[in-house]
């Protein structure tokens, strides 16, 4: 510990090997950590893109989601460390295998009802929940509501994220977390303010 604060200070300069093995770490950090198109992993790890397709799908790589989509897809990406966990785990493994969790939730039939519910009782506006969860603006929340447009799986995510960061910010008063309910209760009703209809 010593050495490293004497080399920080500048008392003592930094042996030059030294210098050349935390390039070399830090780059390596970087190309694990970077998120890179699924189709650029395929080639590098010499498989089908569809086979990392599929692995997104049924949870077992870890994957990034991009609010843009393509064909109605939302863009996937994934670092070098979480296809290589991939390859080691689950590539041609037919059995033994623990279930994954979906990496996306569904879009409920009712999304527009309980989108509005979830947003009164968090006193927000159109324009207000918009900028929380990334979307475009207000006109994009309306549409949701009214039900002209169906939100994708991952603005629908944040969405579960944001409520469950407020089901925190309530306290420990209330241990059952507040959950998106398809039914509009008379209380909801009642305490909305007219600036959130």
């Amino acid at each position: 510990m010593n050495t490293f604060r004497m080399w920080d200070s500048g008392l003592r300069p930094v042996p030059a090997p030294m210098l050349v093995r935390a390039r070399t770490v830090v780059t390596d950090q970087a190309q694990q950590t970077e998120l890179l198109p699924l189709a650029q992993l395929a080639q590098e790890l010499h498989v089908h893109m569809r086979t990392l397709q599929a692995a997104v799908r049924t949870g077992r790589l870890d994957a990034h989601f991009s609010v843009k989509s393509v064909f109605g897809q939302p863009l996937r990406f994934a670092t070098r460390a979480a296809a290589e966990r991939f390859m080691a785990t689950h590539y041609r493994r037919f059995g033994g295998q623990k279930a994954c969790p979906a990496p996306l939730p569904t879009v409920p039939p009712d999304f527009g009802l309980q989108l509005r519910v979830f947003r009164r009782r968090l006193r927000l506006t159109q324009a207000g929940l918009a900028r929380r969860i990334g979307a475009s603006g207000k006109a994009v929340v309306y549409q949701w509501e009214s039900k002209k447009r169906t939100p994708s799986p991952v603005l629908w995510q944040r969405v579960l994220m944001l409520g469950r960061c407020d089901a925190c910010s309530i306290g420990m008063s209330n241990p059952e977390p507040r959950r998106l309910t398809s039914a509009v209760g008379a209380g909801v009703r009642a305490a909305t303010p007219p600036d959130l209809k």
